[in-house]
Formats: structure tokens, sequence, C-alpha cells
């Protein structure tokens, strides 16, 4: 929390500046870094600058002409095509993922696919919805006034974008984008579109501010789903130059406060709310006369009903017996839970980390995951690791491969492990590991490279079944352990399939053939197919026990497990099974220039590929303005500034003039770091004035506060490596640190005769370790938690003499009494000198309420508990969304070792002194004017004890977390 007079001009610009979406980051936004012995290369056309790892390289081409179709095609309904961009791959890591950025602009693109991808090529995904993101943006920057631009740098196009553009239409043109020039596109996944048709038809209609900016209480469909309804809706009735025309105005008129709403209702005559009310109530009545239309499934669901307003889904179902199964348990209130349901009644048997998709599964007692694991120090070189365990007897065993590995299945004799690997090239097999050792038995791949998605073993551990993924669309497959022999189950279809089950000859899996996903069934015998499952919003996770299929039912209320009498329930044979058709996406199809083909590329013989070097590229000067503006904590100042950040995201700069209001004094600045080796290195350097005051206790024991002023020119070397040793549910960091301070005062005034002018250097070493549970979406603090923060400083010779420092912080964190209650305690010991002129800045904090005291040790305690009060969900059209109230109430003491001083500023004594506060602070989070940004204001009522008297504080403090 900051206090609202010194942050709230600060706050205002950096909702701006950071703009306020995910997929398209603001300001300074820094992704991470790729290893440091990685060589890069690069390929540069009109439209795109390329740049990749070497070893990369041939599937750098094949981008590079899905690039050049994509950007002859990706812009028309925008009526924009966008100037040259950097374009980076992240090749070397198991994050599935996609980035454009501006300030400095760039679109980063993570090669590695997921398990659940659409039936269409990873990387043809990833830059169709990329690449509309720059044709968004650049279309922004393109129309802004000249004056503007010329003011602010790359970062006015953040800026209007953050301000005036929401999230929903970002991501849903970019959806739209994917649907209409592929076969494809989340626009025709069921699994994408069923969430927003359960919340419709069995919530109803939310309110605009709810949609569109979340809720604690209920579950909301994310932006990209309410997105792709809203904008696919606004494009099918007036047309897709709505929303080019729009996006237009709207950057012409970055002074306007409403320019979106506006020039929507001077397209179709009605705001943005309307819109949403008009085209979501008949979304509703035709889904629900959809549902309605359709016979549903009788099944009988077995998993433990959530309480009102919750959202829970269980997924990744093992059927165990005819009455218990275990799933992966996901709810809002809580961390991931493996649990064990039998009988209605539920045991927690793991916690796990964070699940890849799609890698989860049991044989017997014997579960297995697929685990992301970060790398110790490199952001772009995240792993995957394997866990087996054995739920009855406890054995457990984990093994990581040199590359990404997923989806693993043990076979029903317990000695081999089915998985799929992705290379650092993008090449996908079929592996085969032995349980006991980790040792890879086989690998298998086909010719044109194709994706394997899902596998499980028949009942003699010696076929894989899987779900393939060929230009053509996805397919049932299955692989010969013994002879490698590959074939085809199915014909490819772009319909959507995943996760088949092998049980007595057949084979169930998803389908989203009907439109909504359902169970269907392969007879490995006579090669019929049926359709199981009619489930109203959608079916997955089919497990098999005995008669009973198990299955993740879908409703508003997440995904709960039903069972299935297979027995008695009616197959529907797939010749009567009515085909999905997707009458939106065709009709927003019909308005570009045909489906998108990555194998009808240009010709690209003619490309150059050259070397990309490192160090020739640190400096990216890509905005500036009438602010000083430090990227690495949102400050800003009146002054001026030059902003640089290199395109890897391993070397940032600054240099500047800021304005201290509070002081009235002015600095210059100069900062750089740089994250491309193994330690981070950081530089900075300042000269400006300063004016300052502090308090101390006279012989008679009052407070006297003594202001000075001064000039001074300073610097600072730092160097750190921060450490990641995360592991399953915990996150550690251990982070030791060593910089060297340089200052030099002068032009001293006013200052009391302990104050010395001249020059000092100093060096200080810290270490900082932090280990911490994961958070549920709801949590306030983590359940456990333990940060620890060590510091110690001491002058050196070659200068004035500077009082050593020793500091230890401490924070633990302990559960509540009730869900998403929290405990924190602090703890912090420090240790002065105080017999040489100059003295650090106090390390350790003093009780809240109190202001700091010049002293020689202090210890400090303190001890909070928080909770949510309320998630009232209330809106004041267009000016505030209050989504949660909540309060913490806390008690700090410290105690004091103050030097004493006479009136000639002498030291004369010591004197303990004990200092407390009680307090309570009351706090909404709420969205401010529909920024997507959380904003956290409320009031801190403090009592001093000691002097018999209330305190209040205006809090306010913004969750850059949420970008």
């Amino acid at each position: 929390m900051m206090f609202i007079r010194e942050r709230m001009l600060r706050y205002l610009m950096a909702l701006a500046l950071t703009g306020g979406y995910p997929a398209v980051y603001g300001q300074y936004y820094r992704t991470g870094e790729d290893p440091a012995h990685l060589r890069w290369e690069q390929i540069n056309t009109a439209d795109y600058q390329l740049i990749f790892p070497a070893e990369y390289e041939s599937k750098a081409i094949k981008i590079a002409g899905i690039l050049n179709k994509v950007s002859q095609s990706g812009y028309k309904t925008l009526e924009h095509r966008p100037a040259k961009i950097s374009i980076i791959l992240h090749t070397q890591t198991a994050v599935s993922n996609g980035v454009v950025s501006w300030a400095p602009k760039r679109m980063e693109l993570y090669t590695t696919p997921n398990q659940y991808i659409y039936p269409d090529d990873w990387l043809n995904q990833l830059c169709i919805h990329e690449y509309r993101h720059v044709v968004q943006m650049d279309k922004i920057e393109s129309q802004l006034p000249a004056l503007i631009r010329y003011l602010f740098g790359e970062q006015a196009a953040a800026m209007v974008a953050g301000v005036y553009v929401p999230r929903w239409f970002l991501e849903g043109d970019a959806v739209l984008t994917e649907t209409a020039i592929s076969n494809t596109g989340r626009g025709r996944s069921p699994l994408f579109l069923m969430d927003m048709k359960a919340q419709i038809v069995e919530r109803g209609l939310y309110s605009f501010d709810k949609a569109t900016m979340g809720s604690y209480r209920d579950h909301v469909p994310d932006c990209y789903r309410f997105g792709y309804w809203f904008t696919a809706g606004v494009r099918q009735t007036y047309g897709y130059k709505v929303w080019s025309e729009v996006l237009n105005n709207v950057a012409r008129q970055p002074l306007s406060v409403v320019p979106l709403n506006k020039e929507l209702k001077l397209k179709t005559g009605f705001s943005k709310q309307e819109l949403y009310y008009q085209i979501f109530t008949d979304y509703s009545k035709q889904w629900s006369e959809e549902m309605l239309s359709r016979p549903h499934s009788e099944a009988q669901s077995i998993s433990p009903a959530p309480a009102p307003h919750d959202y829970t889904n269980y997924r990744y179902v093992s059927a165990i017996d005819a009455g218990s199964f275990v799933a992966l348990k996901e709810t809002r209130r809580d961390i991931d839970r493996i649990v064990w349901v039998s009988k209605g009644k539920e045991t927690t048997m793991r916690t796990p980390g964070t699940i890849l998709p799609g890698s989860m599964s049991m044989t017997g007692t014997m579960l297995i995951r697929a685990e992301m694991r970060p790398d110790i120090r490199w952001t772009h070189a995240t792993k995957s690791a394997i866990i087996m365990e054995d739920l009855q007897s406890g054995w457990r065993r984990e093994f990581e491969s040199n590359y990404n590995l997923q989806s693993p299945t043990i076979s029903p004799d317990r000695k081999k492990i089915a998985a799929v690997e992705a290379t650092f090239t993008n090449d996908y097999r079929l592996v085969i590991f032995d349980v006991s050792t980790g040792k890879v038995l086989k690998r298998f791949s086909t010719a044109d490279n194709q994706y394997f998605m899902t596998p499980t073993w028949d009942d003699t551990s010696t076929a894989v079944f899987f779900v393939g993924l060929r230009q053509t669309g996805k397919y049932l497959g299955a692989i010969d352990v013994n002879s490698g022999v590959i074939s085809c189950l199915t014909q490819p279809s772009f319909h959507d399939m995943r996760n088949p089950e092998y049980a007595a000859g057949k084979l169930y899996y998803t389908s989203s053939q009907t439109g909504i996903d359902n169970i269907f069934c392969l007879d490995l015998h006579t090669w019929d197919i049926r359709q199981i499952t009619s489930s109203a919003f959608g079916a997955d996770y089919a497990s098999v026990s005995g008669n009973y299929l198990f299955y993740s039912d879908y409703s508003a209320t997440g995904y709960s497990v039903s069972r299935l009498n297979l027995r008695e329930n009616a197959l529907k044979p797939l010749a009567t099974v009515r085909e999905a058709k997707y009458e939106q996406a065709d009709a927003i199809a019909a308005d570009e220039d045909g489906i998108f083909r990555a194998d009808d590329s240009d010709n690209l013989l003619c490309l150059q590929i050259k070397p990309y070097h490192k160090f020739t590229h640190l400096f990216n000067f890509h905005s500036w303005g009438p602010l000083y503006i430090n990227a690495n904590d949102y400050e800003i100042k009146p002054g001026i500034s030059f902003l640089s950040q290199n395109v890897l995201g391993t070397a940032t700069a600054m240099a500047g003039y800021a304005y201290n209001p509070s002081e009235r004094t002015g600095k210059f600045h100069a900062d750089f770091e740089y994250r491309g080796l193994f330690p981070v290195f950081r530089a900075e350097f300042g000269y400006g004035g300063r004016k300052s005051a502090f308090q101390t206790v006279t012989s008679t024991l009052d407070t006297v506060e003594q202001r000075f002023s001064w000039h001074e020119m300073g610097g600072e070397f730092d160097v750190s490596v921060p450490l990641t040793f995360s592991s399953g549910k915990y996150t550690t960091l251990l982070q030791p640190r060593i910089s060297w301070t340089g200052n030099m005062t002068c032009d001293v005034r006013n200052v009391p005769s302990q104050f010395a002018s001249g020059f000092y250097h100093a060096l200080s070493y810290g270490l900082l370790f932090r280990n911490q549970i994961r958070m549920a979406e709801l949590d306030l603090y983590p359940d456990w938690g333990q940060t620890l923060n060590l510091t110690l400083r001491h002058g050196l010779s070659g200068g004035l003499a500077v009082n050593p420092l020793k500091a230890a912080e401490l924070y633990l964190y302990f559960p509540g009494v009730a869900a998403n209650h929290g405990i924190r305690w602090y703890g912090g010991m420090q240790i002065k000198g105080i017999d040489r002129p100059l003295s650090f800045a106090d390390q350790v904090r003093f009780p809240r309420g109190i202001t700091s005291i010049r002293n020689k040790q202090l210890l400090t305690s303190g001890i909070d508990y928080t909770m949510p009060l309320a998630y009232p969900d209330w809106n004041v059209d267009g000016l505030l969304y209050l989504k949660r109230l909540r309060t913490t109430a806390f008690f700090d003491v410290s105690r004091i070792t103050a030097p004493i001083y006479d009136n000639a500023g002498l030291h004369v004594g010591e004197r303990s002194i004990i200092r407390k506060s009680i307090g309570l602070d009351l706090i909404a989070d709420a969205h401010m004017l529909r920024l997507v940004t959380p904003v956290a204001a409320g009031l801190r009522s403090i009592w001093l004890p000691d002097t018999r008297r209330w305190q209040f504080e205006f809090l306010l403090s913004i969750n850059f977390g949420a970008l």
C-alpha cells in the first residue's frame, strides 16, 4: 500500500503507460531471458525482423513463410498493414504462448505446443493471433496525432491502448481473426465457446462491468471468450468496417473521455453497454433453444456439489471402481489438489505443482503427471518433469528429459511410460521410457513431423493410442510398440478430439463433432463409432470402470464428475450424428480473402540468414517524454526521460531529469541493467540537489525536526544472481547481491553539526530467500511462506567514514481460521553505528504510523490478520466497479535504542524507547473508469498507545501483477 498523496500521480500515469491488457503488454514489459549460451540469427524482410536461436534455423524458415502469408491476409478487416516489427522466437521452454508488446514494440513467440491446441499447426496459430495484435497496435500508432508521437515515442500507442481500448476488444478481435482466416480457430472450438454459453443460459446476463472486468464472487468468462462473442456479434450485425473505424477514431482523439463508446454509438446507434445487452440477449435465446432441442444424457453426478457461487473443476478423471475416482480439483478458493472421491466423500491425496495441459493420468493406483520446472536462472528455459507416485504405497520417482515431455501415461504392466516429446527445434516424437531406470527405450516419429497428443495404452502394454495432428486436422492413431508401425484409425478432420481412453477393445475419446464436446467410442473390432454422451455444454476426460463411464460434465459451476451406465445408455451411431455448424464463424470468414494455408507459402529461397549479435543491439531507445519515468518501480515525476530496452529483453537503460515536488529539487539520472549473463548487472548515476530532515531526541526527551539541503553526485554498481529452485507447490527464490555505492556531497546548507559533506563509498551485501506455497485466486496471503532478507553495509577507506549497518528481516505466513484468510508475521533486527559522520538509511521498518527515529539498534515485530469481508460486484456505471471489500488488523511494536544529543548536537548517551501501534485497514478492490488494472483504495486507522492518539491515512495501490 502507498499513501495517496505520494502515489496518485504515479498511479494515474502508470495506468496509461502500462496499458491494460495481457497479450499486448504495456510499457517496458520484460518476459524474461533466454539462456546466455544461445547464438542468435536473424531474417529480415520488409514486414519483419525474425530473431531466433541458430539451431532453430530450419523451422525459422518455415515461420518466415507463415509470416509472409499472414502479413498479406491478417490485416484486411482492420484496413491497415503494419510497419516492420521485430519477432523473437523462444524455443527452449515448455511454455506455450505468444506476446505482443509495445514500447519497445516486438512480437515474442513461444514455439513449444501444448497438448490441447485446436486442430491446426501451433506455429500457424501463434502467427495469426499475435500478428493481429501487431495490426491493432500499429493502426493505433499510425492514427495518433503527430505531436503525440513526437512527444512520447512508442509509448504513445501504449498509453492510448491502455486507457481507451479494452482487453475484450484486443483479444476478441484476435480470436475472431484466427477463426476467420483458418479452418479452425477458437471460434470453432466448443471447448472455448462453452464457458460463455453455460454462464448466459444458467446464470443469465451479468452487468457490463462484471462481464468485462470479472468477479471474485462468481466465475466470469475471460476477456478472450467474452471478447470473441461481443466483437463477432457487432461485426456480424454491422460489418467489419465498424471496428476499423472505431479504432481509427479512438487513436485520433487521445484526449477524449470515452472515444470508443462515442464512436460505437455513432456507427451503430448504440453504446457498448446497449450493444452488449442487445447481442447477448439474442445469444441467450438462441443458446437456450439449442439446449432444449437436444436430448441430454441421464447420467448421475457423483462429485461433491459446489457451494453457491463456487466454481469447481474436476478434471483428468480416473475411475478406480464403480463408486470412486481420482481427479485434479481446481477451485478459486484453494490451490489445485489431486483428490480421491468415494461415495461422495473427498480426500486430498496430493498437492501438485503446475501440471502441463493434458498431462495427468492413472494406471491402477499409479499416478503420473508432467509438471513445469523453472530453470534455476533462465526464464525462457522452463522444462517439464515427470512425477510417478503410487497412491497406496507412497513410492515416488521423478525424472527429467533433455527435452520437454508432456502427457505421460504408464502401461498396465507398470514397466513402461509413453510420453510426448518436443525438441528445441520443434521435432515431435512419442517416446517410450523404462519405469525403473527412466531411460529411453524407443522413439517414434512421422516423416511429416506430426504432433502426438494425449497417448494411452492398450491392456496388453504393446500398443499406444494417441490423437495425431497433421495439416488436414486431427485423427485417432495407434503405434505398435514392438514393430514401430504407426496407423490411422480415423480420417483427419478439423473437428477437435482429445483424451483417448482404452477399455475392453474400445477407444473412448472426446470429440467436438456435434458442436459440443461429447464422449465418443470407437470399437476396435468392428470400427463402428458411436456417440456416448449428450451433454448440455461439454463432456470430457472419459474413464471406464466395468460397465460405467466416468466423465467431466461442464456447467456454469465448472466440471463435475458424472457416471453413466454403458449398458443402459442408448448409443448413437456416427451416421446419425448431426455435424457441427459454426454459422457465425462462417459468416465472418466471408469478409476475408480466404483460408490461410501455411503449406502454400511464398517462395523462401531468397531469404538471407545473418548472425544477430547481442552486444551490438544493447540499446534501443524507443520512447521519451516530458516526464521522468522509472520503469523499474513505475515512479513518475515531472521532468524528461529517454527510455531504451533491447528486443531480447536483456538490457534496459534510462536517462533523464527528475524534479522532486516534495523536496523541490531536481536531479539528473542515468540507469542501465543487463540480464543476459548469469549474474545481473545494474549501474546507475545521478547528480542534483537534495533536501531532507530527521528527528533527534534532546536531553529533555523532546523530538526536534531538522531540515537541511545539499547537492550530490552519486553512483551505484550492483551484481546479483536470482536463482529459482521452485518445485511442486512451492516457489523458491535465492538471490545473493553485492553492490558498490559512491556519493559526493557539496554545497551543504543549514545542516546539523553531525552531517558531513564530502565523498564516501561503501559496499553492501545482501541475501534474499523467499519460499512460499502457490496462492489461490481468492487468497490475500499465501497459506505458508517464509521470506528472509539479510543485509550488511559498511564504508570503504578513501572517503568519509560511514557507520556500518547489519539488518535481518523475516516474514512468515500462516493460514487463517477460514478459507482465504491469512496471517503474516514480521520480525526485524537492525544494528547501526553512530560514531561516524554518515549513516545508512534504515532497513528495518518502524511501527505503522510512527515517524522514523535516529537509532543505534532497532527491533521490530508485527503481525497482520487479513480477510475478505464481501464480494459486492457493485458498479456506478462507467465510473467505479467494486469487486471486493477486505480488512487487515495489525499490531506493531518496536524497541528502539536511540542516541541522545545535547543542544550543541553532541552525543551524550542513549535511551531505550518502546513504540507500538494498533490498526485496522479497510480496503476496497475496484476498477476505476473501466480500466483493467485493479485499484486497492481504503482507509487506515491507527491507535498509538504511547501517545494515546488516533491517526488516519488514505491508502492507494495498484496491482501491476494483474496486467
